[in-house]
C-alpha cells in the first residue's frame, strides 16, 4: 500500500501516520522545520526504513541511524523507486515527510501529486 501523507509538514503531524502503520517503509525530509523528530521516536519500531531527501535526508538519516536502517535519497523519484523495490508483502509506503516542501517542490500538494505521479508510473 502507499500512502501520500505530504500535508504532514512537521514531525507532530507526521507521529500519528507512524503509529497508524505496523510496518512501514518510510519517505521523509525535505526542508526541515526542527533539527529533531522526537514526536515520531515511540513509532520508530514500526519504520522498517526511512528514505531521506532533500535538505534534511542527512540531518535525518543521523538522527534516524542509530534507531532504523536508513536510504540516503536525495529526491523523491529515488525514495519511491528503492522503497517499492525493497517493500515486503504487508508493509506501506509512506510518504509523510515532516518537513515542509520548499526545497524541492512549489508546496506540499506539488510533493504529494509528485508522489501519485511516480507511484503510478512503477
Amino acid at each position: 500500500a502507499f500512502v501520500n501523507d505530504s500535508k504532514a509538514t512537521n514531525a507532530t503531524a507526521t507521529a500519528p501516520a507512524l503509529a497508524t502503520f505496523p510496518a512501514i517503509r518510510w519517505i521523509c525530509g525535505g526542508q526541515a522545520k526542527a533539527d529533531h523528530l522526537d514526536e515520531c521516536a515511540p513509532f520508530f519500531g514500526h519504520v522498517r526504513k526511512a528514505y531521506t531527501i532533500g535538505e534534511a535526508s542527512e540531518l535525518f538519516a543521523r538522527i534516524l541511524a542509530p534507531h532504523i536502517k536508513v536510504a540516503e535519497c536525495g529526491d523523491l523519484a529515488h525514495a519511491v523507486l528503492r522503497a517499492a523495490h525493497d517493500a515486503q508483502p504487508g508493509e506501506t509506503i509512506l510518504l509523510s515527510p515532516g518537513c515542509a516542501s520548499f526545497d524541492q517542490f512549489r508546496d506540499f500538494e506539488a510533493r504529494g501529486d509528485a508522489f501519485r505521479t511516480l507511484v503510478g508510473a512503477l
